[in-house]
This record gives C-alpha cells, structure tokens and sequence, in this order.
C-alpha cells in the first residue's frame, strides 16, 4: 500500500511539473533581456524603458483599440546588470503606482547606454517571461592622427589687433 502511495505522489508531482512550467510554479509575468556589445561582451549599467504601445488580439496582431486610459504615460524601468540583464516584472505610473504588466500588449523597448547607439523596438508580450536579447552598437567614431594638420606655432606672426571689419558690416 505505501509503494503505491508514494508512486501515486510521485505521478502528481510529475504531472504538476508539467502543467505549471516546473517544482517552482508557472513562470513569472515579466519582460527580461541581456544586453551585448558586438564582440558578445555583457554591456552593463544600460538603461531600459518599457512603454505599452498597443493592444494585441489572440492572433498577436495589433489592434485599434485605445489603450487602457491608466496605463498612458506609465512605463517600466531598470538597468543591467554587471552581466548585462535585466528584468521588468511592472509598469508604473506617473505618481509610481504598481500597474502590473498587462499582457497581450506591444511594448516600444529601449535600451540606453553612452556611448552606444541607441536600440529601440516593438515587442509582442503575451504572458509569462519574455526574453529578448540585445546587441548595442558603439558609436564611438575612430579617428586616425596623422600629424600636425594645423600650424599652431606663434613664430613671429602678429596675431592682429581686433581692429578690423566684423560680420555684417
């Protein structure tokens, strides 16, 4: 009798793992990311914005319908990591109250970092965890020296009275 309990137990368990996404439960209700430079390095301390854009019907289309009108100008925030992730779990409000994070939306998702040219896109959250991963592009501008391109030597050279015509006249 007790072989059979425990195999009955253990079918539960098994069959839990399989209807809630694992031992722990059902996968939070969060958009999360990592964020790379171009040679796969983490970019961390970049800045992360949500903003809900849209509706999304059960095909995952863009609707016309207006948004919720509590959800206008609320956005979700965070930073990366050392390791380049992030996770945002709510929206908030202007005056920061807790909106959660409606599913079957579209979300506008930028990332921010100086130095890096800006990444902005649409995202289709549905529910559950969105991972999305990132490439930030530098736009830093590489210049060559080469050389004295400008004589900025004085020498014996008068470097004028200030006397002279000024613009416009």
């Amino acid at each position: 009798m007790l072989a059979s309990s425990a195999a009955v137990v253990m079918a539960a368990l098994v069959l839990g793992c399989a209807t809630t996404g694992g031992m722990r439960g059902p996968q939070p209700d969060v958009l999360s990311g990592l964020v790379l430079d171009p040679e796969g390095r983490p970019v961390s301390f970049a800045k992360i914005s949500i903003v809900p854009e849209a509706l999304a019907d059960r095909s995952g289309l863009a609707t016309d319908q207006a948004l919720d009108p509590v959800l206008e100008d609320s956005r979700g925030l965070a930073v990366t990591t050392e390791g380049g992730r992030w996770v945002v779990d709510h929206l908030s409000s202007p005056d920061g109250t807790d909106l959660g994070l409606p599913f079957r939306h579209f979300y506008e998702v930028t990332v921010y970092k100086p130095g890096f040219h800006l990444w902005k896109e649409s995202a289709l959250y549905e529910r559950g965890t969105l991972q999305l991963e990132v490439t930030l592009y530098p736009d830093a501008i590489e210049i060559e020296d080469v050389g004295n391109m400008v004589d900025t030597s004085l020498g014996e050279a008068s470097t004028g009275t200030g006397t002279g015509p000024r613009q416009g006249e």
